[in-house]
């Protein structure tokens, strides 16, 4: 059975994530999950002995059904963060994805999980109208030009590479 990095000791929880930055027609694609107040990349978990772009497109067919092609990584990102009642630390991996055959169109799905079913919203909003888009760093900082390491603590980043 796969295992997902994810250490979670009280209130303190440590995540490897990747997420996926899909464009078209100068929109992105975002994710509403479970009715969130925020948006978010498709993206999740890399497992135990799973290389980060593996994890990319497994994650983001898993999420979208929609077969991806990593064109390059564009953030690493070491976040922390306040969620509920933990103290987060997560290392983040942000690629370009590419997509043949791709609807600009509004959709919704079901993941079915070990801890139960999440409702998905997936919805393409204008690449200079990132509101609700959690990272925070995002909106300020997408660049497809180079490739940034960037250490973010509660939504302001601190350092920049």
């Amino acid at each position: 059975m796969k295992q997902d990095i994810e250490i979670v000791n009280n209130n303190i929880k440590f995540k490897y994530r990747v997420s996926g930055i899909l464009l078209k027609d100068n929109k992105i694609l975002v994710c509403r999950i479970n009715n969130n107040e925020f948006y978010c990349l498709p993206g999740g978990h890399v497992e135990l002995l799973e290389d980060s772009q593996s994890a990319m497109l497994r994650e983001f067919k898993e999420e979208t059904l929609i077969d991806a092609k990593v064109e390059k990584l564009l953030f690493m990102t070491e976040n922390f963060f306040k969620s509920g009642k933990y103290d987060c630390h997560e290392i983040g991996m942000y690629y370009l994805l590419s997509a043949d055959n791709v609807n600009v169109k509004d959709f919704t799905r079901e993941e079915h999980e070990r801890d139960g079913i999440t409702h998905l919203s997936f919805k393409w909003i204008d690449v200079d109208k990132l509101e609700n888009l959690k990272p925070e760093f995002l909106k300020n900082n997408i660049s497809f030009n180079l490739t940034k390491h960037l250490v973010i603590k509660q939504d302001k980043v601190i350092s920049e590479e």
